[in-house]
């Protein structure tokens, strides 16, 4: 009752007040008076004006709930609760004021201009040059990527691979080092997150990052994220909605690199449609800067690239899982249709989620899933690994890098998952080197006599 009052509550507060004060203008002294006591003596804020004699020394900022209170009854918006017949509205809220305020903080935040991006690239590529290393255009010249970039699935995630946030001040040093090193591709998903997964959180975080980045050469950073076809994505509109959605949990106006997560050509081709359309779409309305795909394999490409080629969009990259234990890319057409249509293979998991690290084995398989997911595949693992140390010991480098430097030997940009500075220092070492041919042919030798792979995505199309 007190809220829906609080319109007349107001007036009655401001009649008080304009009685007060011409109350205290009667009483005042003229100017020729001399004032009875130092105190009186008008300002020359007051003598300005005699319709008050009050001074406001600030601009009166209101709390959370008092912007509730005014938001419900300048819109005659009745909150939930009050005794009124009007139609109750849940559109007022706390959160809804705090978003709004967050929004306006972002807003003011200046986006990079052309050339600030243009010079923050170059930097990059100077810091890269110095280790032999280039920029690989994709889409057109759309973006420019660094040889290796750098996955966040578990940056957030907690059911795979255990994510915390007391881990962030960590990430936020790995993120700031990366950046600093040259790597200017960071791979992320609005499926990367919390619980569920459904939260976002690995954007929020890198989003973050981004903002409070100390190095220059952040304006160059490309974030790629992707988009999941999820059951309830079955709209050009819920895609494009998508796309805006991760760009508010970003904080950008636009993301460099937006991919369709999978494809449902093996069990909704109907969708598939809708998602095709709907990152289309996205992409001509400037929220995504390139498009990507992820798991389709040459059949479902092909198709693709033939819609977008109608739309006059190009397909900039295809991710695909692609290690030494899984080189079906190789096999089924995948990397020969992506060099006929001029699409950059990135290639995720390089490290076969830790497996070609040296670290598990049969008595100390990977814990959780990734332990039962793989446990056909350590028996024969250790073929490979003794390969992988030969090599490594010829060249002083270690098995993550061997692993990572042969994906950059297939031409691929690699995005090896990071969570400690300890993995980007190692990561980062397989930079700057190529494994020789003879060495690459060893490796795939060795691979195949494992005689197993890890198993694919279940999305992945043919």
């Amino acid at each position: 009752a007190r809220i829906v009052a609080l319109p007349a509550t107001a007036a009655r507060v401001r009649d008080r007040r304009r009685d007060r004060s011409s109350r205290a203008s009667a009483s005042r002294p003229d100017d020729g008076e001399a004032p009875s006591s130092p105190s009186s003596s008008p300002s020359p804020s007051s003598s300005s004006s005699s319709s008050s004699s009050f001074e406001v020394a600030e601009p009166w900022a209101p709390s959370r709930r008092a912007a509730l209170l005014s938001a419900a009854s300048a819109s005659a918006v009745v909150l939930p609760g009050a005794p009124t017949l009007a139609i109750p509205s849940y559109n007022v809220t706390l959160a809804k004021l705090d978003k709004e305020a967050r929004d306006r903080r972002a807003a003011q935040t200046l986006a990079p201009t052309p050339e600030q991006a243009k010079a923050a690239t170059k930097r990059i590529y100077k810091g890269l040059a110095a280790q032999g290393e280039e920029l690989t255009q994709v889409g057109g010249g759309a973006l420019s990527l660094s040889p290796m970039g750098i996955g966040t699935w578990s940056w957030g995630n907690q059911f795979v691979w255990g994510y915390d946030e007391s881990m962030d001040p960590e990430l936020r040093s790995v993120f700031n080092a990366a950046v600093d090193a040259g790597v200017n591709l960071f791979d992320t998903a609005d499926s990367y997150g919390t619980g569920n997964g459904l939260d976002g959180r690995s954007e929020v975080l890198i989003g973050t990052f981004l903002r409070t980045c100390p190095s220059k050469k952040v304006d160059g950073v490309n974030v790629a994220t992707k988009f999941a076809a999820y059951p309830w994505r079955i709209t050009r509109e819920s895609v494009v909605r998508a796309a805006r959605e991760s760009c508010e949990r970003l904080g950008k106006e636009s993301v460099e690199l937006g991919q369709l997560h999978w494809s449902t050509g093996n069990y909704q081709p109907l969708q598939e449609r809708a998602l095709w359309g709907g990152i289309a779409d996205a992409y001509d309305l400037g929220l995504i800067k390139a498009v990507g795909l992820s798991n389709y394999g040459p059949k479902q490409l092909r198709k693709i690239h033939a819609y977008m080629s109608e739309r006059g969009v190009p397909i900039a990259t295809l991710q695909v899982q692609y290690h030494l234990l899984s080189r079906f890319p190789e096999l089924n057409g995948t990397r020969e249709t992506c060099d006929e249509l001029g699409i950059r293979t990135i290639a995720y998991s390089p490290l076969a989620l830790g497996l070609l690290t040296g670290k598990y084995s049969t008595e100390n398989p990977p814990p959780g899933l990734r332990g039962f997911a793989y446990k056909d595949v350590l028996p024969p693992l250790p073929g490979l690994l003794d390969c992988m140390r030969a090599i490594g010991r010829e060249r002083g480098k270690t098995l993550p890098q061997i692993a990572i430097n042969w994906c950059l030997c297939k031409d691929t940009t690699p995005i090896p998952g990071v969570k400690t500075m300890r993995q980007l220092e190692d990561n980062l070492g397989a930079l700057g080197w190529r494994l020789s041919e003879g060495e690459v042919a060893e490796l795939d030798a060795a691979a195949e006599k494992v005689g197993r792979s890890t198993s694919q995505n279940i999305f992945q199309t043919a």
